[in-house]
């Protein structure tokens, strides 16, 4: 039986659903409190003067399910075992309110106290589900190396429904839809009580949010429980997060970031961005801005809709022209971020492929695709030729690409390419240059080709270097799928 079940003739009859163990192992005289359905409270004596009464059905948890809050699905944290335990009822009180289940006494820990606990709704709510793991915390991945080295290729929702015997099992999860890199999404009804998400990896390793949530009653597992405590609900040693019962709209949305209690993933202590522009933002014209900057778009830039991008035709006409100074004087240090696709009819024989920067001549500020004089390949303007030692990227898809700035810092400054930092660093002492910057190469070259060939989807840039471990979080976040 349930535990929400009802009452007949003072007997309780009831199964305590995997939120215990709420019988205390001490014999000596303890307190319960039961919840039911439409309040009714059950405060409950336990002791050896109940020997001769009715009995019940309550779970204790597995001795060997200590796994911490992150944990291999294999090890799941939610295996329970059923014993019955000898009681009676010595009182009964009837409340309005729903309440979390809690016992105290002699032998007996509190588990604490959430008021929103108890089922109130008639009806399953319709939700939408977005997950974001763009930016896992470091304590996370660090305690689960092996999971992270493969990429994420797919995302559940675990779950425990009111009165259902199913808990958080594999077989009943739900699987999301892919809409990002590292983002997913589900509209649904089949989820009203407790739940939580899984990821799986490409090598078919999955990893769960929900669980144990400490080791002892004095340690505390790092990861991620310091960052969900405000967002889910104890049972014991668990955690899981708890479909709002108060909301009694009947659609709404959910938002959450991967062991964490965002709806969506924040970088710490990320450096402040200047552009942010998307050309999902264009709304037609000869410009293109948001709230942060406009640019000035060439009279052969076009625009495809289908891509929400803007198309660079190799042409100094369809070169997109920001009037923003990035030059260090007055950013000493930056960081320039752009999404591109080449042309399949790109040739990095024939173009330096400058598709970022502010270049007079110094060699300055820029971020680029297949200059010779820089090893042919990623590279960016330090003040003087710099080879990161990465290659010209694919044709045909979408890439992220940074270069980080730090002036006179000794291999402070790097490129990237779709979350890989380049093998060689540098030590950037760049001049002025232009105080305007371009998209798609640099006006006024007409010696040698500069220009790409291909689509610019997003520009962004920080006053600010960004740290290396943002680095993927920043392609994961701002790269175009599929």
């Amino acid at each position: 039986m349930s535990a929400h079940s009802a009452l007949s003739l003072g007997v309780i009859l009831g199964t305590f659903e995997k939120h215990g163990p709420f019988i205390s192992a001490n014999s000596t005289r303890g307190f319960l409190s039961l919840c039911v359905p439409g309040g009714l409270s059950i405060d409950r004596s336990i002791g050896p003067a109940d020997a001769d009464a009715r009995t019940w059905t309550t779970t204790t948890m597995k001795d060997e399910e200590t796994s911490p809050l992150i944990s291999p699905a294999g090890k799941t944290p939610t295996r329970w075992s059923t014993r019955t335990v000898v009681a009676g009822v010595s009182a009964i009180a009837l409340m309005t309110l729903g309440c979390y289940v809690g016992f105290a006494g002699n032998g007996g820990g509190g588990l604490g106290t959430i008021w929103n606990f108890a089922f109130t709704r008639t009806t399953s709510p319709f939700v939408t589900f977005t997950l974001d793991a763009s930016w896992i915390d470091k304590t996370i991945r660090a305690a689960n190396p092996t999971f992270f080295a493969s990429p994420l290729s797919k995302a559940y929702i675990l779950r425990h429904n009111y009165g259902s015997t199913s808990f958080f099992e594999d077989e009943d999860a739900l699987e999301m839809t892919r809409v990002g890199l590292r983002r997913w999404t589900l509209a649904t009804n089949e989820v009203n009580y407790e739940y939580g998400f899984m990821l799986e990896n490409e090598n078919g390793a999955k990893l769960r949010e929900i669980g144990a949530w400490y080791t002892n009653e004095r340690e505390s597992v790092t990861a991620p429980s310091a960052n969900m405590k405000n967002c889910t609900v104890t049972f014991g040693q668990y955690r899981n997060r708890l479909i709002s019962q108060t909301d009694t709209t009947p659609a709404f949305d959910v938002g959450a970031c991967f062991g964490a209690c965002g709806e969506e993933c924040e970088l710490p202590d990320a450096p402040t961005p200047m552009a942010s522009l998307s050309g999902s933002q264009y709304t037609g014209g000869t410009t293109w801005g948001n709230d942060l900057i406009t640019c000035n778009l060439g009279t052969a830039t076009t625009y495809d809709a289908a891509k929400q991008s803007f198309y660079i035709d190799g042409s100094q006409e369809s070169l997109i022209v920001c009037p923003y100074d990035i030059g260090p004087g007055h950013h000493p240090e930056l960081t320039i971020e752009i999404v591109f696709e080449l042309d399949q009819s790109f040739d990095p024989a024939h173009s330096y492929g400058w598709i970022f920067g502010h270049d007079n001549g110094g060699f300055d500020r820029s971020f680029i695709v297949s200059d010779e004089r820089f090893g042919g390949g990623i590279a960016s303007g330090i003040g003087s030729a710099y080879n990161s030692g990465a290659p010209t990227p694919s044709k045909g898809e979408w890439h992220h690409g940074l270069a980080v700035f730090r002036q006179g810092v000794v291999d402070g400054s790097y490129t990237a390419l779709d979350g890989a930092i380049s093998p060689n660093k540098a030590t950037a002492n760049n001049n002025e240059g232009l105080t305007s910057f371009s998209i798609g190469g640099l006006p006024g070259v007409v010696y040698h080709e500069h220009s790409m060939i291909g689509w610019i989807r997003y520009f962004n840039f920080y006053v600010g270097a960004l740290s290396e471990d943002q680095v993927e979080a920043m392609y994961v976040r701002n790269t175009p799928w599929p």
